[in-house]
């Protein structure tokens, strides 16, 4: 589910910087990367031989090219899909229709808003099924990403918006009440998600997660050992260590950790874990912990805040005006009626993808910066951190060098050379320290 939260629950993360929980962009090196391979470490072997391979073979790194070319044309789709979503709901006056709908239910405004959420969001799931399908589940399989059945697939989907759902009612619930009695909503909006954005990160790992995944004691024991040192070295003691079984839904590699008012869990998938060395799992976990250590997770939920104040200043400004002009279309004259949300929708999508190098560029610096703290606190070489960064680049076919206009509007994460220059650089200088 990494995650597929389609819905409501992406309403604040689709305008926040995306820190909360380290998403790891990696991509391909340039050829001479691979050069620093001991070939007498790692054997060769073909994609009929096993479905990734390390270290690149050409049918993969074709591969590569193909998807990554794929996730750039999606990321535009993506975004036009969802901008002719919601101007069917309004333009057709079916946004309108689920608002009164929802009032033959009940004229109690809490229950109007539950059935309106309902309605909408079972018509957005729907309508967007089948483009769901094919970017969640042919494409990961065709690209062998995927183990799931489509059984498996479309139930995790429906976890996911039941999920969404409850998080929906309870973010527009208040949403549409702030709008309706305070002339400077968009202000005690802002401020009242930090503690909303707090809560959610405390209870994703422990409460949510765990419904897609099972979260076991890591089985090795000197890995386990490793990692409980590498926290101590960072001032955290006796973190939690669990190994995820993410090979139930993707081949992909992930690991991260999480932490806030007291809540500290170090997470390896079962995927990374068979396919790194315990040093090359120690930087990865050292770059993590850097995220925690340098206070990434609050920097972002304030920059996050600082966002949806504009965002939601701005729309408040320029939205009436759309509303009385097109009030007998859409069927509501009032931003506060509970039939805007597409608008509202429609605003902070677009919104959020002017804003993406914004929220993106600050998230590039900090990765530099854990970058540098995971290569200290591991005290691996350059050459290790550099083959972790490939390894992932290969197993999760990410794009080599992707051009300069994509990694600024959309990248989240420097591009995989660029990190592998600064490790090194980085541990040059170390080097020259010592």
């Amino acid at each position: 589910m990494r995650y597929v939260l389609p819905l409501i629950f992406c309403f604040l993360l689709l305008i926040s910087i995306s820190v909360a929980q380290d998403k790891p962009e990696t991509v391909q090196p340039p050829d001479t990367i691979l050069q620093i391979i001991d070939s007498s470490q790692t054997t060769a072997t073909t994609e009929s031989e096993t479905d990734f391979v390390y270290p690149m073979s050409a049918e993969r790194k074709a591969k590569l090219i193909s998807y990554s070319k794929f996730k750039n044309v999606w990321r535009f789709v993506s975004f036009f899909i969802e901008i002719i979503i919601m101007a069917l709901l309004l333009y057709t006056g079916l946004s309108a229709k689920f608002r009164n709908w929802a009032e033959s239910i009940s004229k109690k405004k809490f229950l109007v808003y539950l059935f309106y959420i309902l309605f909408f969001s079972i018509f957005v799931f729907v309508v967007n099924l089948p483009f769901d399908y094919y970017r969640g589940f042919l494409i990961e399989h065709d690209y062998g990403f995927s183990n799931q059945t489509f059984g498996e697939w479309f139930t995790e989907s429906l976890k996911s918006l039941g999920i969404t759902f409850i998080f929906g009612v309870l973010i527009l619930s208040a949403l549409y009440a702030l709008i309706n009695k305070f002339k400077r909503w968009w202000l005690w909006f802002a401020v009242g998600t930090l503690p909303f954005m707090v809560l959610v990160i405390i209870i994703f790992p422990v409460v949510i997660s765990p419904i897609f995944n099972d979260f076991q004691p890591l089985k090795d024991q000197h890995l386990a050992d490793e990692m409980k040192q590498l926290a101590a070295r960072a001032g955290i003691q006796d973190p939690d260590i669990f190994e995820v079984n993410a090979s139930k839904q993707s081949k992909k590699l992930n690991a991260y950790f999480t932490g806030m008012l007291g809540t500290r869990r170090i997470v390896l998938t079962d995927n990374i874990i068979n396919a790194f060395t315990v040093d090359e799992l120690k930087y990865v976990m050292g770059h993590e912990i850097g995220h925690y250590k340098m206070n990434h997770i609050w920097k972002g939920l304030f920059l996050a805040i600082g966002i949806i104040f504009v965002a939601m200043f701005l729309l408040d400004k320029s939205l009436h005006g759309m509303i009385k002009r097109n009030s007998k279309r859409f069927g509501f004259s009032r931003l506060g009626d509970i039939a805007s949300l597409p608008l509202i929708w429609l605003f902070v999508t677009v919104f959020s993808f002017v804003t993406q190098p914004i929220n993106n560029g600050v998230s590039r610096v900090m990765e530099y910066h854990a970058d540098e703290y995971g290569l200290k606190l591991s005290g691996v070489s350059a050459e290790t951190a550099a083959i972790a960064f490939d390894k992932l680049s290969v197993y999760n076919l990410s794009d080599p060098e992707p051009p300069s206009i994509i990694e600024f509007w959309f990248y989240d994460h420097p591009a995989l050379a660029k990190r592998i220059a600064n490790v090194k650089k980085l541990y040059k200088d170390l080097q020259t320290e010592s």
